[in-house]
């Protein structure tokens, strides 16, 4: 691979990961474009939730970034850019039932 197909190839997927980025920050976040990182930090925090301490913490968290992003769809009051909020819903009901077969699993 040469540079300029190299160049080529790094200029399309920048501009579809920075793309993403932005349409992911309308649906996840506010004014503050950090605002669901600092909530589910507060959240793990409050519910003594360790992502990386077990598989079970890691289904709980990810739990709680879709409720995080539900309600921040809900709140904003505009469609999401990327996942529906059927999609959204969906993908909780996975995690509840991923979440507890880790559970099962320990």
């Amino acid at each position: 691979m040469n540079r300029a197909e190299f160049t080529e190839i790094f200029n399309s997927t920048h501009t579809e990961r920075s793309d993403l980025m932005l349409g992911k920050a309308e649906d996840y976040a506010n004014v503050d474009v950090l605002a669901n990182f600092k909530r589910m930090s507060e959240l793990c925090r409050i519910l003594n939730i360790e992502p990386g301490k077990s598989s079970t913490d890691c289904a709980m968290f990810l739990m709680l970034l879709k409720i995080d992003r539900w309600c921040n769809l809900r709140n904003k009051g505009t469609a999401p850019r990327n996942e529906s909020i059927k999609d959204t819903i969906n993908d909780l009901h996975n995690y509840i039932d991923l979440a507890y077969a880790c559970e099962v699993d320990r």
